[in-house]
């Protein structure tokens, strides 16, 4: 049964005065599950007394109307007392200065960032927090599962990077050491002469050398990617049943990080998601689609990332936090509403893009802090009706169709667009922050959207899932390990097609840069950098970007910007775009396949562009790739486009249509690659569609999308 429910209680509210209906008019209004927050703060606000009777209440009243119980631990809102029962606790930021901390801006009760976890006496107590949750509620015959870390959240609060304490310290070197092996093994990669693992110091702030930065940054990932599955264990040891997942405030490679002040965060200090669906059930991310003014593409990115890191392993995916109404973030004007079309949009888009649990934020609009008066989705923004009835019918959809969503699954894609956490930390260490590198990445991510071919994103260690991939894009990936060239050589080796850009693995992951014909892609291609070049001058169209270049690939043309710089390109190949010191981009044949090397960065400055788009096509066309399902009309135009997403369940086809909800946009002609003659049935509208040949016609419906299953 697909989990479709919304977060209700962040002790110590709503007041216990709304509970009862409230949880009644849950169930009434097409939900079947209520998340609970359970904060350590609040049940062990004195030491040692655990006080769950609010928790067994609200636990006890959801099993009267029939809604499942999804759990929260909340383990990094601390208690008061963390530091009087763990003296010397506290943690450190990169200035040696002790952190003092206090109650989050929009949770009442309770300091974070509390003790730092790698002290033992800090990590013991929050352990004994979580284990007396999951033994006071693992066998509650509703249980529906656990959300094990909220949002990945351990520096809020920090006012400062962190942590530079000493038992984090002595975790790094112990980490350096296992990932090195021996002092010798370290000194050999860091090309240094260290007598001792205690010499080296962590990287301790933006501009200095980028080695011990990048590392300290990896550290730091790994740090929250282990931590994530001492919470997993905790309660797995108790409950072998139901579900526990992890889930960050949206995908790990959203996390780009700002080192500066006043932020001070490290590009991806929350983990890995690939890393923590090795060693949990699953993962999710939130999403506030309104608050953030995600158009369609953004989205369907979102989803399409979580989902590849989900399946990298089969494990679950859960949009665990969506926007449930209007947000609410202090005294500014109100944010745009929810209204029911959009977050029927996004809450089948989930489902579609291989979601089994969907978590709203919230049932009732906030009352405490900065969040007041917004996000719940009976909240008071003058669309709670709408939403309302939306839900019921969503609600007897997922009843309805319940074996079928139980088995879908969404088409694998045979197109691969390469994340690079490497990359992000060398860019942390240079300018503090990665967001160039995601926006590169996100920008090939986009096009791929919006042209509805299936991708994955594939994280540079767990390369596993290239064996069904036929095309990988390899945005703005300055840095690149030996053990990951070797498989992409084997990949281009064995018929895959690779598209790289500009310095491309110019730098090993100890941030040394190698000169263009010590690089790999050169020793396979011949295809060498001569250096960057200064970008060309703006032409009159648009002042703010830098002359576009014209591109021909497989007899298209397209015109591109380029951005942050220009690296020409000499070698053998076929010219697809010049530059008057050499080439722009050059394709040419390597082994069985095909590698395509661009001498700038695409996926910034052309984003939603159909030049773009055009260009893209083209290369998954020349690799011999089609979309599964195609839309024949509308063309995409500005941000609206018809998104489609194609999978199966059991022998049936299914096909989501989700149409724009910025234009008016009555019907969508599809083209299915595969010819298919037969009917489709729309769960939405009720209508049967008639494809022949693999050609059909959908109508938009009241809800902006079809469901459309195979009869």
């Amino acid at each position: 049964m697909i989990t479709l429910g919304t977060q209700y209680y962040r002790a110590p509210f709503p007041e216990n005065r709304y509970w009862e209906q409230d949880l009644k008019q849950m169930k009434e209004s097409g939900l079947n599950t209520v998340q609970l927050w359970v904060l350590w703060g609040w049940v062990e606000a004195k030491q040692g007394t655990y006080n769950f009777s609010d928790y067994d209440r609200l636990v006890d009243i959801a099993q009267k109307y029939g809604l499942g119980v999804v759990l929260s631990t909340i383990a990094e809102i601390h208690p008061y007392w963390i530091h009087d029962a763990v003296p010397g606790s506290e943690m450190v930021t990169n200035m040696g200065v002790k952190v003092v901390s206090s109650n989050r801006g929009e949770c009442h009760y309770g300091i974070t960032p509390g003790g730092c976890f790698d002290h033992p006496g800090v990590w013991e107590r929050m352990q004994s927090f979580i284990r007396a949750t999951a033994e006071r509620f693992g066998k509650a015959p509703h249980l529906r599962g656990w959300d094990a870390w909220n949002e990945l959240r351990w520096n809020v609060n920090a006012d400062g990077l962190v942590c530079y304490c000493d038992n984090t310290l002595a975790t790094f070197r112990a980490w350096l050491e296992m990932q090195y092996g021996t002092l010798d093994g370290l000194n050999k990669a860091w090309r240094r002469r260290y007598s001792s693992f205690k010499e080296v110091m962590p990287g301790k702030m933006v501009g200095r050398p980028y080695t011990e930065m990048m590392a300290f940054n990896h550290f730091i990932t790994a740090r929250a990617n282990a931590h994530a599955k001492l919470r997993y264990d905790t309660i797995k040891t108790i409950d072998k049943i139901h579900p526990v997942t992890v889930h960050g405030a949206q995908p790990s490679p959203y996390y780009a990080g700002d080192m500066n002040a006043p932020h001070y965060v490290m590009p991806l200090d929350r983990g890995n998601d690939w890393s923590f669906v090795e060693n949990t059930d699953g993962m999710g991310f939130s999403s506030f689609p309104k608050w953030g003014n995600q158009d369609d593409t953004t989205f369907a990115v979102r989803v399409s990332i979580g989902a590849s890191a989900a399946t990298s392993n089969n494990k679950r995916m859960w949009l665990s936090e969506l926007q449930g109404g209007r947000s609410s973030i202090g005294f500014v004007e109100p944010h745009l509403v929810v209204d029911a079309k959009s977050q029927q949009r996004w809450l089948w888009n989930g489902i579609a893009g291989g979601a089994d649990t969907v978590l709203f934020w919230c049932w009732r609009d906030e009352v405490f802090g900065c969040e007041s008066n917004g996000f719940g989705i009976i909240g008071n923004d003058g669309r709670r009706d709408e939403r309302v009835v939306a839900l019921k019918r969503t609600g007897k959809m997922l009843v309805d169709h319940e074996a079928l969503l139980a088995a879908y699954k969404p088409l694998k894609g045979s197109v691969g667009v390469l994340f690079s956490p490497q990359t992000y930390y060398l860019y942390g260490a240079q300018d503090g922050k990665a967001g160039r590198v995601f926006n590169a990445m996100e920008g090939y991510c986009r096009a791929l959207s919006r042209l509805n071919i299936p991708y994955t994103v594939v994280e540079e260690e767990h390369l596993a899932v290239l064996d069904g991939i036929k095309l990988l894009f390899i945005p703005k990936t300055m840095v690149i390990a030996e053990k990951t060239e070797k498989v992409i050589e084997a990949f281009i080796n064995n018929g895959g097609t690779v598209v790289c850009e500009s310095e491309f693995g110019a730098f090993d992951t100890a941030g040394v840069y190698r000169y263009p014909e010590d690089r790999f892609i050169t020793r396979l291609t011949g295809i060498r950098e001569i250096g960057r070049r200064n970008l060309p001058k703006g032409n009159t169209k648009n002042k703010d970007l830098p002359a576009p270049a014209a591109y021909t690939i497989n007899g298209i043309k397209a015109s591109l910007f380029p951005a942050q710089w220009i690296t020409p390109l000499t070698g053998s190949g076929t010219v697809l775009a010049r530059h008057d010191e050499g080439a722009l981009a050059l394709e040419t044949q390597c082994g069985n396949g095909r590698v395509i090397m661009i001498g700038t960065y695409l996926g910034e400055n052309n984003r939603d562009s159909l030049e773009m788009e055009r260009f893209i096509g083209a290369i998954v066309a020349g690799a011999k790739i089609a979309a599964p399902v195609s839309v024949q009309s509308p063309v995409p135009s500005g941000r609206n486009f018809v998104q489609i997403i194609a999978g199966k369940s059991s022998d049936k086809r299914v096909v989501f249509v989700f149409f724009p909800r910025e234009c008016e946009c009555k019907s969508a002609a599809l083209s299915m690659t595969d010819g298919f003659t037969g009917v489709l049935a729309d769960a939405v509208s009720g209508e049967n569609i008639r494809v022949t040949n693999g050609r059909c016609t959908v109508k938009n419906t009241d809800l902006a999308f079809a469901m459309l299953i195979e009869s």
